[in-house]
Parts: structure tokens; C-alpha cells; sequence
């Protein structure tokens, strides 16, 4: 592809029409979500809308990199509602354009599928037999309660809190030790600071002695 630049990405366009969730309210708010979109701003706007009740029913949709986004936005809107969930996965084309850098080449079109997906939000029943379903706060195996999650919480803030007071009496004691490691030094020059002057005294005094004989 050395002879060859990128050039323009054209992307199909996700539409209303082609959400592929058979149970579909009549009326609800779509979020299409990129790789760009700042969660906090989207997220922060659908609440509002549910608790005004303008909409009793959210679509999120993003495909490539905002499917990460899509399910973290869809999972802060669970942690505050009590909402029906049903998920479906799809594919989006997306036509990359490489133009010829040399004469008598032509334009290469490549066809790409990316993941992308689908996720409704609402507080109205649906179905429990609908594939994909899910109801938000119902407990499982892989998904704890609450109470459990609260709990777990608790348990590994108090071990951090034993880690951290563990660790500050550690250091206290490498602090004590050292403290008492330099007192021995000063102690121990001391002694033999004094331990040479009485070494010179002696020597002196032997040096008086040998005069006055």
C-alpha cells in the first residue's frame, strides 16, 4: 500500500429503523454514543429525562470504539434506576477510501463490519422471556445484591484501613530503630573520644615523669 494515501471513511448511518430490539416502545430517547462522547455529560442528561418523565424508555447505541462507553454509561443509568434491560448486537459498514499516489492506479474501496450495539433502558415490564433480558438489582451469581456489594465494600475498606495502620506502626518502628541506632553511635564515639583523651593524659603524665628524672 506504499503507493497509496487514506483517505475519506465513509460510515453507514445508525437509524431508528434499524435498531434490531423486536420490543421497541413507540416513543423513547435514543443516545448514540461515539468514541468521542464524554459519559458524564450523557449519562448526566438521561437521568434528567427519566426522572421528568418526558421518556420512560432509553436506547443507547454505539459501535466500534464507543461500545465500551455504551455499556459504562448503561451501567451508571442501572446503579440509580429500577430498569427492564434487553441487549442486541449488530454490525456497522464502514467504506475506507485509499487514493493513488501514482498515474494509471485506481481508488481501492475497503469494506469493513464493526461491532456495534444496542442496549433499551426502561421503566415500563417487559417480557422476561425476551431474549437478552435483564432486570436491574436482581441478584445472581455473577451479579451480587446490594447488601452484598455493600458488605464486600466494607470488608475491603477495613482491610485497606489494617494495611495502612499496619504499615504507618512499620514505619514508626524502622523510625524507633534508627533513632536508637544513631544513639548507639553517639554513645559509642563518645566513649571513644574519651577513651583517647585519657590515652594522651597518661602520656603526658609518663612525659613529665621523664623530665624531672
Amino acid at each position: 500500500m506504499e503507493n497509496y494515501k487514506k483517505g475519506r471513511n465513509v460510515e453507514e448511518e445508525l437509524s431508528k429503523e434499524h435498531i434490531p430490539i423486536e420490543v421497541l416502545p413507540e416513543n423513547f430517547l435514543w443516545m448514540h454514543v461515539k468514541g468521542g462522547t464524554k459519559v458524564s455529560n450523557v449519562v448526566e442528561y438521561a437521568q434528567n429525562v427519566l426522572r421528568s418523565g418526558e421518556y420512560t424508555s432509553i436506547v443507547w447505541s454505539g459501535s466500534g470504539g464507543g461500545v465500551p462507553k455504551t455499556i459504562s454509561c448503561v451501567e451508571i443509568m442501572k446503579r440509580n434506576f429500577n430498569l427492564n434491560q434487553v441487549t442486541r448486537l449488530s454490525y456497522q459498514k464502514i467504506e475506507e477510501f485509499w487514493d493513488p499516489l501514482l498515474n494509471g492506479l485506481e481508488q481501492i474501496v475497503v469494506t469493513r463490519r464493526v461491532p456495534a450495539i444496542h442496549i433499551l433502558l426502561t421503566l415500563d415490564e417487559i417480557d422476561p422471556k425476551i431474549t437478552g433480558h435483564q432486570k436491574t438489582n436482581v441478584p445472581t451469581k455473577f451479579w451480587p445484591s446490594n447488601k452484598e456489594t455493600h458488605d464486600n465494600d466494607y470488608v475491603f475498606k477495613q482491610k485497606r484501613n489494617n494495611g495502612n495502620n499496619n504499615a504507618n506502626s512499620r514505619g514508626k518502628g524502622n523510625q524507633n530503630y534508627r533513632q536508637k541506632n544513631q544513639n548507639s553511635a553517639k554513645k559509642i564515639g563518645e566513649e571513644t573520644s574519651q577513651k583517647r583523651k585519657n590515652i594522651n593524659k597518661k602520656n603526658e603524665d609518663k612525659s613529665d615523669l621523664s623530665y624531672h628524672d
